[in-house]
């Protein structure tokens, strides 16, 4: 009696013993990625709405039973938006082993603060930035771009201004930072070669909380259109002070004024003859990019943005990377995603240049009762 006692409660315990191996195998065996998102700071929307991004894209990912068999975990830090706190975040998960590819930091100036510290680390990173000095100042071939970037993206905000809006006497007010500096560096430069020198050239800081003297200065060049290239806070500022001053044009910029934490700040009243060159927008009717706006908005209750859409894509190219990859190592994925090609998305069709740029498009979009509405298509 007492042996088959004793044989049950073996039994008993080799199947727990197995059960909790097979959960220390499955926690074991989680593709981890790093995540540098600005869940706080200066912009929290935009943090919350990369995670919902990521976060969708995990959870469909690991339901169709993951990659290679495997789960995927994020790691997630809070950068803050702020480049010596992103180096910390970056140092962090760069040093971490079991982290296999890194998404962020977002902001141009965060990244290009920290994109050494992973070519150090040999981690392939998938970043939102889409400053031009990511790829004309840096030669770091773990670098890959989920966005168009403004060497492209200012292009077409120019070419706008110039033949569509038919300006001749154009502003052009723009962040001293990476991304803003950038930005004006290939519009002032597209309009030059087009014949049409700007009649103001105008940086400020980020914080910065008056634009009233380059309003002025706009405003006494007589200038017929404004582009403008920084950041939701300060994109803010200038638009209703614009309309405080009453210098009515047309304004042309990135995909800043299209996001909600822009459109939160201002009225349909200041942002009427407003334009976005941006990377995604609502209304898209692309069936992959009309899809995910209905999954995302089924499952936040908000349409998503630019952070949702870009950070969504980014789990997806590594997870097509991955899947692609002979080992799933830092070198292995990194190689992936340099031969990506070809590779369907809620941007278009996706492919790897030699510069580590993944999405070669932009989506025109008018701002219309304060909402953007989507225009066209422009293609590289």
């Amino acid at each position: 009696m007492k042996k088959g006692i004793y044989r049950v409660l073996a039994i008993v315990v080799a199947l727990t013993m197995a059960f909790m191996g097979c959960i220390a195998f499955a926690e074991e065996e989680t593709i981890k990625i790093g995540v540098s998102a600005a869940l706080t700071g200066p912009a929290p929307l935009d943090g919350e709405r990369t995670m919902q991004g990521i976060n969708m894209a995990v959870e469909e990912i690991n339901a169709a039973g993951g990659v290679k068999g495997r789960m995927l975990e994020v790691i997630v830090e809070d950068d803050q938006n702020t480049a010596n706190i992103a180096v910390n975040v970056i140092n962090k998960l760069a040093n971490d082993p079991e982290i296999v590819a890194i998404v962020g930091p977002h902001r141009s100036a965060n990244a290009m603060a920290t994109e050494q510290i992973m070519a150090d680390a040999k981690v392939p990173f998938l970043t939102g930035a889409s400053s031009p000095n990511l790829v004309t100042q840096v030669d770091n071939p773990y670098f890959f771009r989920v966005r168009g970037s403004d060497s492209f993206v200012g292009e077409i905000i120019a070419k706008f201004a110039l033949e569509d809006i038919g300006a001749t006497r154009i502003g052009v007010i723009y962040n001293n930072d990476d991304y803003g500096t950038g930005g004006r560096d290939v519009v002032v430069n597209y309009l030059t070669e087009n014949g049409v020198e700007p009649v103001v050239v105008e940086g400020h800081n980020t914080n910065d909380t008056d634009m009233s003297g380059v309003i002025i200065k706009c405003r006494n060049a007589e200038v017929d259109c404004l582009i403008v290239y920084t950041h939701d806070p300060e994109a803010a500022i200038l638009t209703r002070q614009l309309n405080e001053m009453g210098l009515d044009v047309p304004v042309v910029g990135p995909t800043t004024f299209t996001l909600p934490t822009y459109l939160g700040l201002v009225t349909a009243e200041e942002t009427e003859g407003f334009y976005s060159v941006c990377d995604f927008v609502s209304g898209n009717p692309d069936p992959l990019a009309s899809e995910f706006q209905q999954a995302f908005n089924e499952k936040y209750g908000v349409d998503p943005d630019l952070f949702a859409a870009c950070y969504y894509t980014a789990i997806y190219v590594l997870k097509d990377a991955i899947e692609r990859a002979d080992e799933i190592t830092r070198e292995d994925i990194q190689q992936a995603l340099l031969e990506t090609k070809d590779l369907p998305s809620v941007y278009g069709t996706l492919y790897a240049n030699e510069d580590g740029e993944l999405v070669h498009s932009a989506v025109v979009a008018q701002i219309v009762d304060n909402t953007p509405v989507f225009s066209t298509v422009v293609h590289e």
